[in-house]
């Protein structure tokens, strides 16, 4: 029961943090606009550079859920209005907002569950051994699961990426042409790295913080036995 309830707060902890992490990057106008001009300069985009940042704000308050629709205009100096995203695309980001939903949804219930097995945490202070002990085997597998993770985004990333993609969407909106469509243009793969080890280091924050932790209730732990002793 004791290991059992460590190695799930490490995997609550872990969850928590991918998940804030990734609601955090998809609500950042700021980084967004940085990143698309990044990786997809106006050369490649046909955006004007002015336009960027009312693009990477729009984009952020879309998934964040503070836009209704997804949709940016901008006016050219003799008053043509043109209009950024197709319908489809517009579809496409709806899906993303979903998913950005349910991340925000995981969040909170992770953040629920940790604190519930936290507290369990301080009901077993008098054999925190075994707890620490489930402790490090959650960390162990999780840092087995994004290690392969990491090792096939650096093999083959389309895969990866694709694999991603057809898991998380139900249907094909996500095909998007770059000859044709500003979304996947302002979008490259390069973006999307970008913002995954973001996300990543957010989550490798989280799991040294939670080797420290055991590491500390080890140390704790033999010096009031050796106190006994």
């Amino acid at each position: 029961m004791k290991k059992a309830t460590g190695f799930l707060l490490t995997w609550a902890l872990i969850v928590f943090a991918l998940a804030a992490a990734i609601c955090g990057v998809a609500g950042n106008g700021n980084l967004l606009t940085r990143e698309m001009f990044r990786h997809a300069p106006p050369e490649t985009t046909g955006l004007p550079e002015r336009e960027y940042a009312g693009v990477g704000r729009m984009t952020a308050g879309y998934l964040a859920g503070q836009e209704e629709t997804f949709q940016y205009s901008f006016s050219d100096g003799e008053g043509n209005t043109y209009l950024c995203f197709r319908s489809y695309e517009a579809d496409h980001m709806a899906d993303c907002r979903q998913l950005i939903r349910l991340a925000g949804t995981v969040r909170w219930i992770a953040g629920g569950l940790a604190m519930i097995l936290a507290g369990m945490a301080v009901a077993f202070r008098k054999r925190l051994k075994e707890f620490t002990k489930g402790m490090s085997r959650g960390l162990t597998a999780a840092g087995a699961v994004f290690s392969l993770l990491l090792i096939w985004g650096l093999l083959d990333f389309d895969g990866l990426f694709t694999t991603f993609h057809r898991i998380a969407f139900t249907n094909d909106g996500w095909l998007l042409d770059p000859r044709t469509d500003l979304l996947i243009r302002l979008m490259p793969a390069s973006f999307f790295v970008s913002l995954g080890i973001r996300v990543l280091l957010a989550v490798a924050v989280m799991m040294l913080l939670i080797f420290v932790t055991v590491a500390a209730i080890r140390t704790a732990e033999k010096r009031t036995e050796q106190r006994g002793a």
